[in-house]
């Protein structure tokens, strides 16, 4: 009788958004996974205190359009993961993007760009808005994007860590080099981020700072986008009428997990412009991490020559996003030898002028 071939031993580096959910993609393939973090789960970095947009049409304008498609997908695959886990904050509500009357003109650019895209969107009136969101009834025109999602990070990376678990898989408080872990296990799947010790040369830091906030006169059902001229502000709703605000990004690879004065005074000004009664909100807490970024700004996923060593980073800003989407491309990989349809996003050779 014939044996059958026994599935691969994985491990697994980083235990944020893309460690976790490549690690659930893989399991669902059959391999056996061990996952290893230098820090305590949840670990304290990018994936922990990110904002939680699942937006890939908003973010038309900072990624090739191809990335739309894939991320649309990766909301699928975040249903399809979570199924019905009401303990998961996931809502798919879609999201809304507004400006004030001066700044209109940046969502007429914004909507060249949709039209370009062919994505799914509704371009709306104040009394549109009153419908989707009453707080916001000061704002004339906005553009509603149905297909949009948001979820709570640390319920979802508790969720993911729960499921490993339950399948047997192990979590490990271990500070690890890929070189070591491939003694022992048949491959290996770096997902640290943006790390001091990597050897990826091409890899850099953008900070990232986002402020929580609790309004219990303000209410919001949905993501919603102020078009700023300095950067996206976003507001996230969140349970217990808590809001995430963000978002900046600055070139730096050293954080000490502060937000620094400027940005506050900049993103909290810019929320109280939404509403009056946010002047009384109070502020929770601000946190700060660093998001790794290739040159492009886009993610990749780098394959060693005999195929035992893989990478999968730079998701800078679309990490709860693509992170799925890039999860099965490497359970494919591992399962088949084969492609996924949307692995050529993530082979560093994307051309941002074919959009």
């Amino acid at each position: 009788m014939r044996r059958m071939k026994q599935k691969e031993r994985i491990a697994i580096i980083g235990a944020g958004i893309t460690g976790l959910l490549t690690a659930c993609m893989i399991v669902r393939k059959g391999f056996s996974v061990t996952v290893f973090d230098k820090q305590p789960f949840p670990p304290v970095n990018a994936s922990s205190i990110a904002g939680g947009m699942l937006a890939p049409c908003s973010e038309i304008e900072s990624m090739p359009f191809a990335y739309m498609e894939a991320g649309l997908a990766g909301i699928e695959i975040w249903k399809e993961i979570l199924g019905d886990n009401s303990a998961v904050y996931f809502k798919q509500k879609g999201s809304l993007i507004i400006a004030h009357r001066d700044d209109h003109h940046m969502m007429e650019r914004f909507e060249q760009h949709l039209d370009s895209a062919g994505g799914k969107w509704e371009c709306v009136d104040g009394a549109r808005i009153k419908i989707l969101e009453p707080d916001l009834g000061r704002f004339d025109q906005g553009i509603y994007l149905p297909r949009e999602a948001h979820i709570l990070p640390l319920l979802a990376l508790e969720a993911l860590s729960g499921y490993l678990v339950e399948k047997g898989m192990k979590i490990l408080q271990k500070d690890v080099k890929p070189e070591d872990l491939l003694e022992d296990f048949d491959k290996v799947i770096d997902c640290r981020g943006y790390d001091a010790e990597t050897d990826d040369s091409e890899l850099r830091g953008v900070k990232g700072e986002i402020i929580l906030i609790r309004a219990d006169n303000f209410k919001l059902r949905r993501p919603v986008r102020l078009m700023h001229p300095r950067y996206p502000l976003y507001i996230i709703p969140r349970p217990d009428n808590t809001f995430a605000v963000g978002a900046t990004a600055i070139e730096s690879a050293g954080d000490d997990g502060l937000v620094c004065i400027r940005s506050a005074l900049e993103l909290l000004s810019a929320v109280y412009s939404l509403h009056e009664n946010l002047a009384h909100a109070r502020v929770l807490d601000m946190s700060s991490g660093i998001r790794p970024a290739y040159p492009d700004n886009l993610p990749r996923i780098k394959i060693s020559e005999n195929g035992r060593y893989v990478r999968c980073n730079g998701l800078f800003r679309h990490g709860y996003l693509l992170s799925p989407v890039m999860g099965r491309c490497v359970a494919r990989y591992l399962e088949t030898g084969e492609q996924d349809e949307f692995f050529p996003l993530f082979s560093g050779r994307f051309n941002h002028a074919l959009r």
